[in-house]
């Protein structure tokens, strides 16, 4: 059974398992825990607690508690949903209306209303947990402040990374699997809501879970020796904006409509760093800059991207498990090939890692606007790996890219880190390169902030100049307008997705409109 454990640390006081399928979501806190945070999720039935001790870092859940006669009501419900759940295709457009239904259902055939009455939303939570959601993850997936959960095998504390205690990286659960079949069983589940299998012919499986969140599931022993595991990328089911982003100063607003008007005139960017440092979030704000009227192909491994323009087409990779699968797997190289069919205005590529690197490099020589993420740290590391294999870009296609974003995680202090663009260059060769922005860590700002000084410095305005034919007094009136346009939306707080989305569009008719007169 998975439970509460005191594996990590004397301050976690084992739980108890009610019995059956049932769990005892409780953790005791003793004097020695010192509580950060305490709030409520899933709809105030279950409690989390954040806390700290001797710089270790913990997640506390806790769930409503049931009665033993609860507990005994809630399993004879459970096994009654079960045995009556059939085909229906309001199981597929709306589940909880379907769960309700059948709960009604089978409390009147049995006739225990009463009993249920006075439960109804605690016995509702749990059914729901265990018949439609996520189990034992189910409290950690309700939580928006939780970007990541990791479960690295058996007796071992699933964990954590949450948004607001980044610093402390990964806080302990109180949640564990202890037996291996049990987290065999439950991968399978989890493989099965994404479509996917797992099993000892293939042990390894990237799933993506309703509500579009991506895991990783390793199953058995084949592959990872202290027993299955999981990891969960948490999706937003609305993503940062541009306007996010600058009020929490990972850019400034003089990048962003510097950015846009590169995106504009389809440039090629392309956003670097290591692993979780927020390269997906700003791909997914600067592609939200895109004409609202333009054709956008998108293509990922796991579907992570999301935008609201009309002409975005979402391509992703499709692996099999049959003999021979490379006559029947499509990967991204061949996507980016599709995507030259497409007539696309702009190729977004959400992560670079293989023989797709070449095809995206061909498109942008094309004409096509590009973008992507790539894992490196500066731009050196990055052309020595775009140049070697397996991607095998030629040195000579390295100046296509127009623009090298660098962005980081930085710890400020034991509780808290930020993101942070840290760079941006423009590129003049495979090995020469023009640090156009730099952040600066003292006073926590970027240089260049003055427009002005930006439009001297910059080659990639200049090629616009020369390119459209517009005069640098145009540009710089076309710079200074889209800074200040986010500026505002900033200041009066509009940062929602598709209220920043709704603006830009209007941004846009204004100008098409003015160009009609």
């Amino acid at each position: 059974m998975w439970r509460w454990v005191d594996l990590m640390h004397p301050l976690l006081v084992k739980g108890e398992s009610r019995g059956g399928d049932l769990h005892d979501l409780t953790l005791q806190l003793t004097r020695y825990f010192r509580q950060l945070d305490r709030y409520y999720v899933a709809n105030g039935l279950v409690e989390i607690v954040v806390g700290e001790h001797e710089g270790v870092g913990y997640y506390i859940v806790k769930e409503p508690e049931l009665t033993p006669d609860e507990a005994k009501l809630y399993r004879e419900l459970l096994e009654e949903l079960r045995y009556r759940a059939k085909p229906d295709r309001l199981l597929l457009l709306d589940p909880m209306k379907y769960l309700e239904e059948k709960l009604r259902e089978v409390v009147g055939e049995l006739e225990i209303a009463s009993r249920v009455y006075s439960s109804r939303s605690k016995l509702l939570y749990y059914l729901k947990r265990d018949l439609l959601a996520f189990g034992p993850l189910e409290p950690l997936i309700e939580d928006p402040e939780i970007e990541d959960i990791s479960i690295e095998g058996i007796n071992k504390p699933a964990r954590v990374f949450h948004r607001r205690f980044s610093a402390y990286d990964w806080l302990y659960t109180n949640i564990v699997f202890r037996e291996e079949e049990e987290l065999n069983n439950y991968l399978i589940k989890l493989a099965h809501m994404g479509g996917k299998h797992v099993s000892v012919a293939y042990p390894i499986a990237e799933v993506m879970l309703p509500g579009k969140h991506r895991a990783t599931i390793t199953f058995a022993r084949e592959v990872t020796p202290h027993g299955p595991s999981l990891t969960i990328r948490k999706f937003r089911e609305k993503p940062l904006t541009i306007c996010h982003l600058v009020s929490f100063n990972t850019i400034s607003s003089l990048m962003a409509a510097y950015w846009w008007l590169l995106l504009e005139n389809k440039a090629f960017l392309m956003i670097i760093g290591p692993m979780a440092s927020g390269k997906t979030t700003l791909l997914n704000s600067l592609a939200m800059l895109l004409k609202p009227t333009w054709k956008v192909v998108s293509i990922e491994d796991v579907a992570e991207l999301n935008l609201l323009h009309l002409g975005w087409k979402p391509l992703v990779s499709r692996h099999t498990y049959l003999i021979g699968e490379n006559l029947t797997e499509i990967n991204l190289f061949d996507l980016v090939k599709l995507s030259f069919r497409e007539r696309a205005d702009f190729i977004i590529v959400g992560e670079v890692r293989g023989e797709e690197a070449y095809a995206l490099f061909q498109a942008a020589a094309s004409g096509h606007g590009c973008a992507c993420t790539f894992h490196s740290s500066n731009f050196e590391s990055m052309v020595e790996r775009l140049t070697s294999p397996p991607l095998n870009v030629g040195a000579g296609y390295i100046d296509l890219i127009s623009n090298v974003v660098v962005v980081k995680r930085i710890a400020k202090s034991k509780r808290h880190a930020i993101r942070r663009v840290t760079e941006v260059d423009e590129v003049k060769s495979y090995d020469q390169y023009v640090k156009l922005f730099t952040w600066n860590p003292t006073e926590d700002n970027f240089t260049p902030d003055d427009p002005y000084e930006l439009m001297d410095k910059s080659l990639e305005l200049r090629r616009i100049m020369e390119s459209t034919g517009i005069s640098e007094d145009e540009l710089l009136a076309e710079l200074l307008e889209r800074k200040n346009f986010i500026d505002s939306l900033v200041k009066n707080g509009v940062l929602d997705f598709e209220d920043v989305y709704s603006h830009l569009r209007s941004f846009y008719y204004r100008r098409t409109s003015a160009h009609e007169r």
